[in-house]
């Protein structure tokens, strides 16, 4: 995988956090700027006592460790983007737009089964899978080209981003010059299964633990090969898919690193 690119545009710290559980929305303040503070801090407020709590820089710097201990088969099928990419799109000029574009292709999306598209909007994380990009045939609901969102807090609506993602889509295959038609890329298939819910403001994990899970256990891929994705994702923890223990222990370890990060850099 190529080295993630350091110049995309922050994230805006004061856009309004809604990753939470256990608050209402009216306790929800945004932090004022600090003055020479990191841009790739996504979320509005850097409380070091969270370990839950993710900012870009330790979510890039996990996967970058997450990734070298794939085999080169899972590599080869998959990519990821950084999770700055999406929002710097979204909110870009034309030539922001098309710069993110041109870091995209080189990732050759159209020759992959699965791509991770991390996405934080509004103080929040999501996990846009592309999967199957590499097939042209729509009508294909299990082996086609689609895309799900799996969103750990769906009370933030995440059908909502449809719109921003399809146009981000869209964007790819133009700057890609591909054969597809307008109408083919409107057929593709954009789906929100329902996943585990968090219970705090965990939802940075989540998104690593299922890339986790498709990368690493094959778990998530070998459900997609085989299920439409209407079913509910979250009676998997029941049937023991997913193992409440095993993401525990993720976590866990994600606080570890973040520690380690910490402790390195003096932040």
């Amino acid at each position: 995988m190529p080295r993630r690119s350091q110049s995309s545009a922050p994230i805006d710290l004061d856009e309004e956090d809604e990753c939470k559980t256990k608050r209402s929305r009216a306790s929800i303040r945004p932090a004022p700027k600090v003055p020479g503070s990191s841009n790739r801090i996504a979320s509005s407020r850097r409380d070091k006592e969270n370990q839950d709590k993710l900012d870009t820089r330790i979510f890039d710097l996990y996967m970058e460790n997450l990734w070298k201990r794939t085999d080169e088969d899972q590599k080869n099928a998959c990519a990821y983007l950084d999770p700055l990419w999406f929002n710097s799109y979204v909110n870009g000029d034309k030539e922001q737009k098309s710069r993110i574009l041109r870091w995209t292709k080189k990732l050759k999306i159209f020759s992959r089964k699965y791509v991770f598209v991390p996405i934080v909007r509004w103080g929040h994380w999501n996990l846009l899978v592309l999967c199957h990009f590499d097939e042209t045939d729509c009508s294909d609901a299990k082996k086609g080209p689609r895309m799900l969102l799996l969103d750990s807090l769906n009370t933030t609506d995440p059908k909502r981003l449809a719109p921003e993602i399809r146009g981000f889509i869209r964007g790819i295959y133009e700057i890609e010059e591909r054969e597809e038609s307008v109408h083919f890329i409107k057929k593709i298939r954009l789906e929100f299964p329902k996943v585990p819910q968090q219970n705090g403001e965990e939802c940075g994990i989540y998104v690593l633990y299922f890339i986790h899970c498709f990368l690493q256990n094959g778990k998530l891929a070998e459900i997609l090969q085989n299920k439409t994705l209407e079913e509910d994702f979250s009676q998997l923890f029941d049937d023991g898919t997913f193992d409440p223990e095993e993401l525990e222990n993720f976590r866990k370890d994600v606080h570890a690193f973040q520690v380690e990060r910490s402790t390195e850099t003096g932040q």
